[in-house]
């Protein structure tokens, strides 16, 4: 019996265990950049980067805190989600990743809210001891400005891939 596979397969959820989870996100293109200079941008793109990383620190507090009062979201499980919905969603355990990657397609300004569209690739925490696939989804984000801080509106997300 060949136990080097089995060895590796351990060997490979091991260090992805003892990696840090993260959120970040990247401009996909010079036009992304630029429009990150922006204040509104910027406080827009650091509202996202402050959700995702509740997301996967599991800091349900912070992530509803985030969200607008009137959030409506079609969510990558084909159904629609609002605030309290989304918020009780991440509470059970069902918005929790290892990892957040956003890679920002489009920014920019609509009546006062910041329009984000672009891919994020996520890694869901797996059940067991290992996490779950990476997967691929297309997302658009409206954010809005409520009390001097940026909230999350609107929200779709779709998968695209799961590799």
């Amino acid at each position: 019996m060949n136990v080097f596979p089995r060895f590796f397969a351990g060997a490979a959820a091991a260090v992805c265990l003892a990696q840090p989870a993260w959120a970040d996100w990247r401009p996909a293109n010079p036009d992304v950049a630029a429009a990150a200079k922006d204040a509104r941008i910027a406080a827009a793109l650091n509202a996202v980067n402050a959700i995702d990383r509740a997301a996967v620190r599991d800091d349900h507090a912070a992530f509803a805190a985030l969200l607008a009062d009137d959030l409506a979201v079609n969510n990558p499980q084909n159904g629609v989600s609002v605030r309290g919905a989304t918020a009780q969603r991440s509470a059970a355990g069902k918005i929790s990743y290892v990892r957040y990657d956003r890679i920002v397609e489009y920014a920019g300004l609509r009546d006062g809210m910041v329009l984000l569209m672009g891919e994020e690739i996520v890694q869901p925490r797996g059940d067991g001891n290992a996490p779950a696939s990476e997967v691929h989804r297309r997302f658009t984000d409206l954010w809005k400005p409520v009390g001097g801080s940026w909230r999350l509106t609107a929200r779709q997300a779709t998968i695209i891939n799961r590799p």
